[in-house]
């Protein structure tokens, strides 16, 4: 009797439902599966007939924007070329892409402030150079999925004991928000319990002057702006905060694009590629 109840408990409706119309519902999920490939095939479609239609495709020269002072990422060699991971990086890109076109490429030295308005007046096609999704810097433009991930660390004076965020003693801290999104940092302090004045900052100088006075007692930013304070004799606190990514920034209405570069920025992630050339550059 108990064997046959617990059969009987497992006979629901639903069950008879499905074995009842099993052959139709074979159908329609057959059919279903099939307008989502075509959907799918179409959506391709579209894609790559906009990427070869794009500025990539038709433009004799590509034009590269590509930050210059941040060791590893971008400098300039003897022979004055422009070096670094980011060139490295779009190259590969690109090769990927473009492999079997001829075109020329011109490398342009731009600091960050200046990569919108290099695109938006057509100085350069494409830039690189610790572009964050969320700063003003980069409203308006069309970024791809992050390329790389650093940490966001904070920088104090070699005086201070301060370990993290936590044990920091100040009403104010500052904040490199030209490449860390203010609103995120904020976001972040208050996950923390944590109520600073945020003070925002865009160059060296500005930074080390207004800690060197105690104006504040610590500066956030990305680990890869964080090398050059490190070299100048200020401590990177033990604990990072966060982390943030940097995009590839292209035109605005470029959408096929955008999604090439994230298909290849997904493959060199699975493929190594992306990891050698950190290695390459001491990344």
């Amino acid at each position: 009797m108990k064997k046959y109840s617990a059969e009987r408990r497992r006979d629901t409706p639903a069950r008879r439902f499905v074995q009842a119309n099993k052959k139709r519902l074979t159908v329609l999920l057959c059919v279903a599966l099939a307008v989502l490939v075509v959907i799918f095939l179409i959506m391709n479609l579209a894609t790559r007939q906009g990427f070869e239609s794009s500025f990539l495709m038709t433009r004799d020269t590509v034009k590269i924007g590509l930050r210059t002072d941040v060791k590893g990422f971008g400098g300039v060699d003897e022979n004055g070329n422009l070096v670094g991971f980011d060139r490295d990086y779009i190259d590969a890109v690109l090769n990927e892409l473009l492999g079997g076109q001829t075109k020329m490429y011109e490398y342009y030295p731009l600091t960050s402030q200046e990569a919108g308005g290099a695109i938006k007046y057509g100085t350069v096609d494409i830039a690189l150079g610790l572009l964050t999704e969320g700063t003003d810097k980069t409203k308006g433009f069309t970024l791809t999925k992050p390329y790389y991930t650093d940490d966001v660390v904070v920088v104090a004076r070699a005086d201070s004991r301060a370990q993290g965020l936590a044990d920091i003693e100040s009403e104010a801290i500052g904040l490199f928000a030209t490449a860390v999104p203010a609103s995120d940092f904020a976001d972040r302090l208050e996950s923390q319990g944590l109520d600073f004045e945020i003070l925002r900052y865009a160059d060296f100088e500005s930074a080390t002057l207004d800690l060197d006075s105690g104006h504040v007692a610590a500066i956030a930013m990305p680990r890869a702006l964080s090398k050059q304070f490190e070299a100048a004799g200020y401590r990177i606190l033990a604990e990072p905060a966060y982390e943030v990514g940097y995009s590839i920034m292209l035109p605005t209405g470029q959408s096929a694009v955008e999604t090439e570069f994230n298909r290849v920025i997904a493959q060199f992630e699975e493929d190594g590629t992306t990891l050698a050339l950190k290695q390459k550059w001491g990344l």
